[in-house]
């Protein structure tokens, strides 16, 4: 049994690498029907093939064929697993609003997918306004929903500057005082994070689980 885990891990991590997302999908079912948790699944081979990809493709445009074939794998991985998170019984317990997106003029998202599943998963409300979010589109969303947390994300160093325009907005609003914001994505550094205005800065999907409930637990103080 423990070499047939073994191998549906290898077999994630494989037909990610390779973009191939009905096996990646057909590994992680596999998975599942041993038994295997969402967290095993995602630690074990999702999040180390997401890191390799992107550490293969720092800076690459978008449009990539390797990166958008990994990317429909990647999510193809995450849609399996997504029903179970949303069915666990902790899901509702950390009771906590998070927008989340991608800055205008970017288009890359695995890196917030993994990051709002993890947020999901720990029990936050996640609303995921997608990619190449504009901050009118930020600014909206967040008088709409009043979230706790705002979440951006960049993985090129020509969007970076979008994040601080987004910050800019919420002060111009009203709204800063409102929100913790957290920043993260490829070329984003704690130092950006500083320089911008922002609350702080996650380096993956791990770490900002572990910054947001810190940022919401000040902001209740």
């Amino acid at each position: 049994m423990k070499q047939n885990r073994a191998q549906i891990l290898r077999d994630i991590t494989t037909a990610i690498l390779k973009g191939d997302a009905e096996k990646t999908l057909t590994a992680v079912e596999a998975g599942l029907g041993l038994q295997m948790s969402v967290t095993e699944i995602l630690e074990e081979a999702i999040i180390p093939a997401t890191n390799q990809i992107a550490e293969r493709f720092q800076g690459s445009e978008f449009n990539i064929p390797e990166v958008l074939f990994a990317a429909h794998a990647i999510k193809a991985g995450l849609y399996t697993l997504k029903p179970l998170i949303n069915n666990t019984s902790h899901n509702k317990t950390y009771n906590r609003k998070v927008i989340i997106g991608t800055v205008e003029g970017d288009i890359h998202d695995i890196g917030k997918n993994l990051v709002a599943l993890f947020l999901t998963c720990t029990g936050f409300e996640v609303i995921d306004l997608g990619v190449d979010v504009t901050a009118s589109q930020f600014i909206k969303a967040t008088k709409e929903h009043k979230p706790d947390l705002l979440a951006l994300s960049a993985l090129l160093t020509t969007t970076m500057g979008e994040m601080a325009v987004v910050i800019e907005e919420l002060q111009k609003h009203n709204l800063r005082h409102t929100v913790k914001v957290l920043i993260g994505g490829g070329p984003v550094t704690e130092e950006f994070a500083t320089l911008i205005g922002a609350d702080a800065y996650a380096k993956d999907a791990r770490e900002a689980v572990i910054v947001a409930k810190s940022l919401v637990k000040r902001k209740s103080k």
